[in-house]
């Protein structure tokens, strides 16, 4: 399975009710500040490693990392949102690397807590290079919205993260008194198990209303367009 392949099998499963949401919708309506569904997270998150599958050398430093996400997401419902995101990874001790490509799903279980939520995400490390590891993620943990204006606010977040690193050199490095002989033993994958720490900006956006215009004017077009040309999508 490739990487195209996986990354719409997950962007599916994740945008499908919003699809369906907005598929029947017969009319365009103009959505006010307090209906705004669409908003936008950046996120940085600490990983503080507990464990990896492979045994490294890494005298004795604590696995650590850091991660900064970009986030769409949009509510369905007042306790559901859904969305989609890419991150820039870097593991540390060992090194690691990686651009993941992922869908999220929050879920506020406590009606008194509104701001309160589960959140899960899944995505595959994309743009693989020498530099940059491919592999899965996920992330299942909870976090808490605490706005400040109707559409700014800070993201509060703490979970476990799993991530594999896929297609690992692996070398042996075998030494004496006079010289190194180092031999290539194939690729390896590696799994590693963190504590998530994060922090982040919310930001609620009007674009719905701008989408709903758009629909209107598309919708237009469409029906006074001649039989002869076709309809031009903006």
């Amino acid at each position: 399975m490739t990487n195209h392949v996986r990354i719409r099998y997950i962007f599916t499963a994740i945008l499908l009710p919003f699809i369906w949401e907005n598929v029947e919708a017969k009319e365009p309506q103009k959505v006010t500040q307090s209906e705004t569904k669409f908003h936008v997270t950046l996120d940085y998150h600490y990983n503080f490693g507990l464990a990896t599958k492979e045994k490294w050398w890494n005298n004795g430093e604590r696995l650590g990392g850091h991660s900064l996400h970009l986030t769409a997401l949009y509510n369905i419902t007042p306790r559901i949102a859904t969305g989609i995101g890419i991150g820039a990874d870097r593991y540390t001790h060992p090194d690691f690397n990686t651009i993941p490509i992922y869908g999220t799903f929050r879920y506020s279980p406590i009606t008194k807590i509104p701001k309160g939520y589960l959140y899960t995400n899944l995505g595959y490390g994309c743009f693989a290079n020498e530099a940059i590891s491919s592999g899965w993620m996920w992330d299942l943990g909870i976090g808490y919205t605490k706005m400040f204006r109707k559409h700014f606010g800070l993201n509060f977040q703490i979970g476990y993260n799993l991530k594999e690193f896929a297609d690992i050199p692996s070398y042996r490095y075998d030494i004496d008194s006079e010289n190194t002989v180092i031999t290539y033993l194939g690729k390896v994958k590696d799994l590693r198990h963190s504590l998530s720490f994060g922090i982040g900006m919310v930001f609620y956006l009007q674009s719905s209303t701008f989408l709903s215009h758009g629909l209107t004017f598309t919708i237009f077009q469409e029906e006074q367009s001649p039989a002869n040309y076709p309809a031009v999508c903006h």
